[in-house]
């Protein structure tokens, strides 16, 4: 488990690491870069050292998720309107875990509602467990 180094750099401690591991064993086939893109995944939207900290430990299925979900996910959240996403996913780091076609099934089921486009994103920045309804 030679990426473990690259979760230390985060402060991330053995507990939490461990803890990680049992969640998602994919971790252990990591490499270095692989858990480096996802750091950097997280810089492009302004996350800070504390909040990929959190995000990652928080949330270990993100480290085996593909970087092209990731950014497409982070690119239709932008489209539609989500302002500060660092803030949104250290909010709710599970958010990462979506796909595109869950957030637009979503957004476009609240749209046949009657509901407003400007509302429904306020009322997920607003609530971000709200995507836990995802």
């Amino acid at each position: 488990m030679q990426n473990i180094l690259e979760l230390y750099k985060l402060g991330i401690s053995d507990d939490a690491i461990m803890e990680m591991v049992e969640l998602n064993p994919e971790i252990k086939d990591l490499d270095d870069n692989e858990i480096n893109e996802k750091i950097e995944i997280l810089k492009s939207i302004n996350c800070n050292d504390r909040q990929i900290k959190n995000i990652i430990s928080s949330n270990a299925l993100y480290l085996s998720r593909l970087n092209t979900d990731i950014i497409n996910l982070l690119n239709r959240l932008n489209s539609l309107g989500f302002n500060s996403l660092n803030i949104l996913i250290d909010s709710n780091p599970y958010i990462l875990n979506l796909d595109v076609f869950e957030v637009d099934n979503y957004i476009d089921k609240r749209l046949k509602n009657g509901e407003v486009l400007e509302d429904i994103v306020d009322d997920l920045e607003g609530n971000p467990s709200l995507f836990l309804d995802i």
